[in-house]
């Protein structure tokens, strides 16, 4: 049965020096972690292939999908947090992310990935407990996997 899911991420994509959690809530919960080393070489890369725009939006839908990748036959929406405002910037992530998904489920349309306000929600408190320490991630990502995401 497909089901939607809740993405929120605790300490934004572009804190570059700091860790991220990325939590994903509903059906199946899970937080994954991505160290500050890992995001900045992501963040060199991504600037070598792509230039300096929109760097955190593609490392954004990198950790997305990551969380995302395994449950993806099951999922029938994706309910990003709102923490970069704008139509523009969300527009941005949307299309960056959609680009990733298709490789890997046919069939997919814009209307899966959307942006809502998740304060308070299971996926704010799951990245929240990840990211201070009161909870273990589910698997902590790794610069290697991240690298196959971003040269997909």
């Amino acid at each position: 049965m497909a089901h939607a899911v809740y993405i929120d991420l605790s300490a934004k994509a572009e804190q570059w020096t700091r860790a991220s959690a990325v939590a994903m809530s509903n059906e199946g919960c899970r937080v994954y972690m991505v160290s500050g080393k890992v995001k900045q070489r992501a963040r060199r890369l991504i600037r070598e292939r792509h230039g300096g725009k929109s760097d955190q939006y593609r490392l954004l839908a990198a950790l997305v999908f990551l969380v995302v990748r395994d449950d993806l036959p099951a999922i029938s929406q994706i309910v990003i947090d709102q923490d970069y405002a704008g139509q523009q910037a969300e527009a941005t992530i949307k299309n960056l992310l959609l680009q990733l998904l298709r490789k890997e489920k046919t069939g997919i349309t814009a209307g899966m990935v959307r942006f809502a306000e998740l304060r308070g929600s299971r996926a704010d408190r799951l990245a929240k407990q990840v990211y201070d320490g009161e909870r273990l991630p589910d698997r902590v990502v790794g610069w290697s996997e991240l690298e196959a995401v971003l040269k997909g």
